[in-house]
């Protein structure tokens, strides 16, 4: 070989690094595409060849069928379909994830095929999405799993985004390992979350599509430590539906609930921390339905943090006024919450005293005043409270305010002139700049000789 043909050739290696590292590394870049693509690696030369055969990641998501075109949808599927069974059965090492996503399946039986496989090669994840149709129309059947992922001894993670239908093992225990589950819920069929010895992290998405479904959703489990909870609403129905959760060592607490439905909640002790969306609506919902969103927080009396959105300010101040007459009674008392962060539109600015005067150990406290929206012409209603709460005389050290356009000042003033050993509050704002507005804050009694008050862009940008 002479010089220059000894030249070019280094030159190639050394352009071509990537190809001389190990299968070990090359396999874990290969894990962060999707399957098709790293199966496409093949093509660039003979050290490529054979290498995302001992890929320990299989991800198969149906779009890249569909980006090609010339053939018709059915033969697309049946493309997809040979692959997937391609790739997982040409080998027989363990798998790390299977993940599929999928627009459509001309059988079901597929799926409960290929679960299957990848538990026979030890997979540790399974990630399956695949929309669903309606629950009850006449002859729709759920996709069924096969039996062997009940008692898989490597499944650690699971997520199941469609309707499935679950059984319960004979042998008393369901997915022995699983520490996450994510699962929706479409008609009265869910796993039984108590015999899953070693869960810690549930997801739980209910679509309540009819009253025809009376079954409460139950969530008891002596292990989980974190819930997320997003109930969905189907217009055109009441809503008489229970969430029952008994979880002792429960400590984060998600629900995004759009329907209101109700909650039979046992103590929580451990509970640190929640966070708690409820859709309510004067227009739309009795105010006997806001009762459900006290009841829930009565509940929850053991928290260090808590977030509570319009919706949520906005059922608390309609129970208030209209079902207790009892009103010293209305909330139990927080003596651990030292974090809270609400967010208020044109109503339930109010209420917030009477919060403040049963969190006696409030540390931080976030306001995001009205709405992001600058075409939503809203205005945060205030109340001066009659006494002032406690833990703003001797706890509140630290105040984060989102303030809009021709949002009151008043509650500004009186949190500066009240709040005893403050040592920050930060104003943010939103809108067009103004001086005068920073000048007339700077202005205000403060009641703290150390709070400085400090100007800045949007939360949380």
């Amino acid at each position: 070989m002479n010089k220059s043909k000894s030249r070019k050739v280094g030159k190639l290696n050394k352009r071509d690094r990537i190809s001389r590292m190990p299968d070990s590394i090359l396999c874990h870049i290969l894990s962060f595409l999707p399957t098709e693509p790293a199966v496409q690696t093949s093509i660039l030369s003979s050290r490529w060849k054979l290498v995302w055969t001992s890929l320990p990641n299989l991800v198969f998501d149906d779009k890249f069928c569909y980006r090609s075109g010339g053939t018709s949808v059915n033969n697309r599927l049946t493309r997809f379909e040979n692959f997937v069974n391609r790739m997982l059965l040409s080998n027989s090492v363990n798998i790390n994830k299977f993940s599929l996503h999928c627009r459509k399946l001309r059988y079901l039986s597929c799926l409960k095929f290929w679960v299957a496989l990848a538990i026979m090669r030890n997979v540790r994840e399974i990630e399956v999405y695949l929309p669903f149709g309606n629950p009850f129309e006449e002859g729709y059947k759920p996709a069924e799993l096969p039996d062997c992922i009940y008692n898989s001894e490597t499944l650690e993670i699971l997520k199941l985004e469609t309707d499935f239908l679950y059984k319960s093992p004979s042998s008393g225990i369901c997915f022995p390992r699983v520490k996450k589950f994510h699962v929706e819920i479409h008609k009265p069929n869910m796993p039984d979350f108590s015999i899953c010895p070693v869960l810690e992290d549930l997801s739980i998405v209910a679509y309540l599509l009819t009253n025809d479904w009376k079954a409460n959703i139950s969530i008891s489990s002596q292990t989980i430590k974190r819930l997320n909870l997003l109930i969905e609403r189907y217009m055109g129905f009441s809503n008489e539906h229970q969430v029952m959760i008994e979880a002792p060592k429960l400590e984060h607490l998600f629900i995004k609930d759009h329907t209101l439905v109700s909650y039979l909640v046992h103590e929580l002790h451990s509970l640190c921390d929640a966070h708690i969306e409820i859709n309510y609506s004067g227009e739309r919902d009795h105010p006997s339905q806001a009762d459900r969103a006290l009841q829930l927080l009565k509940k929850l009396s053991n928290l260090q943090s808590l977030y509570l959105c319009d919706g949520t300010i906005y059922a608390l101040g309609e129970a208030y006024q209209y079902l207790y007459d009892a009103r010293q009674y209305f909330l139990p008392t927080f003596s651990n919450l030292s974090f809270l962060e609400v967010r208020t539109r044109e109503y339930g600015g109010w209420i917030l005293p009477i919060i403040f005067s049963c969190s006696p150990n409030l540390e931080t406290f976030v306001w995001m005043m009205a709405t992001d929206d600058p075409e939503d012409d809203v205005e945060v209603e205030w109340i001066e409270p009659q006494f002032v709460p406690y833990c703003l005389q001797f706890n509140v050290k630290k105040i984060e305010i989102l303030y809009h356009d021709d949002d009151p000042l008043e509650p500004v003033k009186y949190l500066l002139k009240n709040c005893g050993v403050l040592d920050r509050m930060i104003f943010r704002y939103v809108g067009e700049s103004s001086n005068e507005l920073c000048k007339e804050l700077l202005m205000f009694p403060r009641g703290s000789k150390t709070c400085e008050v400090e100007f800045r862009g949007k939360y949380r940008d």
